[in-house]
């Protein structure tokens, strides 16, 4: 025996007669790399799945017992190979017994950019095989530049508040009372280098978000737009100097002007400039004028050309109707952002995205186990070299997989998502504590 694995949360009736586990994420040396074991609903969770890819697990191994009809567990294995570069194999069960049906239940081997090599589900026994790649005999190692070696530990420190073991969290944290609101996500490829031009375009979708509402019975409460949607896709410094702006300015002024109009809130990203520097940055408007903003810290390749890394605040703002969090896109493929978020009680995630890689676009559904709603407008089409995915979406989380919502625009063209959420359904948050943050807010590389 080279190490035992106790589950860290048992789930459903397995609180009848299980404790939680009480010893670290096993992860074990083998002829071919570490292998890191966790067991079924702990990969609900990304941190334990992260804790195992930081003490340098390159393979992950998952004997499950969880059927599709209780939050498909696909989006969360596929969400942890890819969130650390990580090869991951699900072995599920089959069969019926007196209390779950798993006859449809479903096994996986995933390569580590979240991808599924086999996914098989058989009423029967079976055996599944696969091959995994190997390099000098070992597994392969993480990519130099993949996203487990641009995580900013520094800045996820909110992941280890307790609140909401208390007896009444919403209390302690102080969030607004819980209401119906209407979001709506926008979708649309903007003119490169033309402020002018796009905020223009930006005022008449907005517009038509709010009409389409509307025609539902419902007025807008909240608009989401894509990352850079004033200016397109930014290449160099010198071009950011030219487009950005100062925030609060003269963008944010005509928006709040339009929300102001229509008692909405609205929340985009845009090139910011301040002080001789340049950063990738969101930005909440309301009738007020700017609520908040975020400079973003997950940089991607090609914002590190011409932006600076923001501060590492991850902001939530008080609306009337919950408490707001706001990321960019490419934060999303980092769950301690999004946790980080949940903690301090955001109920609803608006994230302005410029997302180009099709085959991760799953890992936005895959946020739901932070235990918020989720707005993603990204931009689409060809966006200077770039093509963005477009796949705007709305995401109402629920404890209840049948009561979650979900709209989706396609991949292509000017599009608009309109959906009614209640920030109640986003404060029955369970998070799983049991677990070694040091590991997980450690500066080391992974397997150092």
């Amino acid at each position: 025996m080279v190490g035992k694995c106790r589950k860290l949360a048992p789930a459903y009736r397995e609180n009848l007669w299980a404790a939680r586990g009480n010893l670290p994420v096993l992860v074990t040396q083998t002829e071919f790399g570490r292998l890191g074991v966790l067991i079924c609903a702990d990969t609900y969770s990304y941190k334990p799945a992260r804790a195992a890819a930081l003490k340098g697990a390159r393979v992950l191994l998952v004997p499950a017992n969880w059927p599709p009809e209780h939050h498909n567990p696909e989006k969360f294995w596929r969400a942890r190979a890819a969130e650390n570069g990580v090869c991951l194999l699900a072995c599920n069960r089959t069969g019926m017994d007196k209390g779950m049906d798993c006859r449809n239940a479903e096994s996986f081997i995933i390569d580590r950019y979240g991808s599924p090599l086999q996914q098989v589900s058989s009423p029967g026994d079976t055996i599944i095989y696969g091959s995994l790649p190997l390099v000098g005999g070992k597994f392969a190692p993480p990519d130099a530049d993949g996203f487990p070696g641009r995580r900013k530990p520094n800045y996820y420190s909110d992941i280890a508040l307790d609140i909401y073991s208390q007896f009444n969290p919403g209390a302690v944290l102080g969030l607004p009372e819980p209401a119906e609101f209407t979001v709506a996500t926008v979708q649309f490829q903007p003119e490169p280098g033309s402020p002018l031009a796009n905020t223009g375009k930006i005022m008449g979708l907005i517009d038509r978000a709010a009409a389409m509402s509307e025609a539902r019975g419902r007025p807008l409460d909240l608009v989401v737009l894509p990352e850079l949607c004033t200016t397109g896709i930014i290449s160099d410094p010198v071009e950011a100097e030219n487009l950005g702006e100062e925030i609060p300015g003269r963008t944010t002024e005509i928006l709040a002007r339009a929300a102001a109009e229509k008692n909405v809130y609205i929340a985009l990203g845009m090139a910011e400039s301040q002080g001789g520097k340049q950063y990738n940055s969101c930005v909440l408007i309301g009738p007020r004028g700017v609520e908040c903003k975020y400079r973003k810290v997950h940089l991607a390749p090609r914002d590190q050309k011409w932006a600076e890394e923001g501060d590492g605040i991850f902001p939530v703002c008080d609306l009337p109707f919950g408490r707001i969090g706001l990321v960019a896109g490419c934060d999303l493929m980092f769950p301690e952002c999004a946790e980080s978020l949940a903690k301090r009680g955001a109920d609803l995630l608006c994230a302005p995205a410029l997302w180009e890689d099709g085959r991760s676009k799953f890992i936005w559904e895959a946020r739901l186990g932070e235990q918020t709603h989720l707005a993603v407008a990204n931009q689409w089409g060809d966006a200077g070299g770039l093509n963005t995915v477009g796949g705007s979406a709305i995401f109402g989380y629920s404890r209840f997989p049948e009561k979650m919502l979900r709209s989706e625009s396609p991949a292509k063209g000017d599009a608009i998502n309109v959906l009614c959420l209640n920030s109640a359904d986003a404060r029955e948050k369970k998070f799983l504590e049991n677990i070694d943050y040091d590991a997980i807010l450690n500066n080391t590389p992974p397997g150092q």
